[in-house]
């Protein structure tokens, strides 16, 4: 009988959705322990009243790749003609959470400084953009940027300092917000944490985290165990970020108080393959945010018709700002 204390704690994901580790990206990072004066040992905030918290994920939806050809250039130009969508859930508030923003964009991008026009195909409508590099990754990094900018600017539109805001994800796009914010990473895909400060997450339970450390010079981090899964190792363990520009004791403030809320919104592993870091109100979004964008099918038989008559242009004007909806300005 193997002995008991040399036991595994193994996570098993869905392959769906890629691994949980991902060893080709375990390099090491620019990452300083020395943050947070405390010793190097799991923390438990101290409990707080609940308040309320905006969760905030976006999506993407590639509906066709291109390949445009110009008579005069015997160089074809890659294309891609996509959606985009940002939703904001809001908890803590009242019984129940609910779904208060959504929006969502189309776009068709092509390499190099010109813009590629789409003409409208139904109801499907492709906004014009230009700026992608001639690499093969330029396309797929604009279709990320302007996700990211859409839930970047959902944060703002929501920010108040009695509300916590977590966006699903890394704090990519950092800047000054005028509300409390966090990052909520569910994927793993560098280890900042190795040695005696690695094993310190692995004994961290529920509701406790890390002392703060510091990623590059624009973040700082923690980590923290949301139940479901057992309390041992790296299962259910979530990587929060918070703006290095707020200072130490702003960020501590937000890690205690995402140490303490958030493992109310675990996911559950019956109902979510990706639970718990997947939390409910994310998983409620991303599938109001699928149905929004629409059936993919459709979108690439309209890309098909609105190819016939597409054109290029040398330049194409900025992307507009989302609409705000009075009724949603009000309820801000």
């Amino acid at each position: 009988m193997p002995d008991p204390s040399s036991r595994l704690s193994i996570h098993v994901a869905d392959p769906g959705y890629g691994p949980g580790l991902d060893a080709s990206e375990m390099d090491a990072a620019d990452v300083r322990t020395d943050v947070e004066p405390v010793a190097w040992a799991p923390l438990r905030p101290r409990a707080r009243p609940a308040g309320e918290l905006l969760f905030i994920d976006g999506a993407q939806q590639i509906e066709a790749w291109l390949t445009v050809s110009q008579a005069d250039d015997p160089r074809p130009l890659a294309g891609v003609a996509f959606a985009v969508a940002a939703g904001a859930v809001r908890a803590g508030h009242g019984d129940r959470a609910e779904v208060v923003d959504l929006h969502v964009r189309r776009a068709a991008i092509c390499e190099g400084d010109r813009c590629l026009h789409l003409p409208p195909a139904g109801a499907f409508r492709w906004d014009p953009r230009a700026g992608s590099g001639r690499d093969p990754f330029a396309l797929a990094r604009r279709v990320g940027q302007m996700r990211g900018e859409l839930e970047l600017q959902l944060a703002e539109r929501w920010a108040s300092p009695e509300r916590l805001i977590v966006l699903d994800g890394r704090l990519s796009f950092v800047r000054d917000t005028h509300g409390p914010v966090v990052g909520a990473v569910k994927s793993h895909h560098r280890i900042y944490l190795e040695g005696e400060y690695g094993m310190v997450v692995s004994r961290l339970a529920v509701g406790e985290r890390t002392p703060l450390f510091a990623i590059g010079e624009d973040r700082l981090s923690w980590y923290q165990r949301l139940p479901g899964v057992g309390e041992g190792g790296w299962a259910g363990i979530l990587r929060g970020e918070a703006p290095r520009a707020l200072g130490l004791e702003a960020a501590r403030t937000l890690a205690d108080r995402a140490t303490a809320e958030l493992p109310r919104y675990a996911g559950r592993p019956h109902r979510d393959p990706r639970a718990p870091q997947n939390m409910v109100p994310i998983m409620t979004l991303e599938g109001r945010l699928r149905h929004r964008m629409g059936d993919r099918k459709l979108a690439l038989r309209a890309v098909r018709q609105a190819a016939a008559g597409a054109w290029l242009e040398d330049a194409a004007p900025d992307a507009a700002p989302l609409p705000v909806p009075a009724a949603l300005t009000a309820a801000a």
